[in-house]
């Protein structure tokens, strides 16, 4: 199941078929496609080829993150609109932007 953060964007695995040898092979593929906002406001180029059809992805539970991290809703809330004003921001001086998420996927 994917998982949708409002306002960032989304991530998700697709099957991506290949050859091994004489036989096919489904790998899952981890992808993320960024909000639209950023996309139209910064004015970037859109990937919208990575999910096929109209795939429902689930929101992100900030409680579920709050409880693993043992912080509050409120803070988890805060850190990731912290974070999407900073990655604004950054692209919209033009600068080159690297998100790095550790243990996603």
């Amino acid at each position: 199941q994917g998982v949708r953060i409002p306002a960032l964007g989304s991530f998700d695995v697709v099957p991506t078929w290949t050859q091994d040898g004489k036989k096919d092979v489904v790998i899952q593929t981890p992808v993320f496609q960024l909000a639209r906002n950023l996309v139209d406001v910064h004015d970037l180029r859109d990937n919208k080829d990575y999910l096929p059809g109209n795939k429902e992805l689930e929101p992100l539970k900030y409680g579920e993150v709050a409880a693993a991290a043992s912080v509050s809703r409120w803070k988890v809330v805060a850190c990731i609109q912290g974070t999407l004003s900073s990655l604004s921001h950054c692209l919209g001086m033009g600068e080159n932007v690297a998100l790095v998420l550790r243990d996603v996927g």
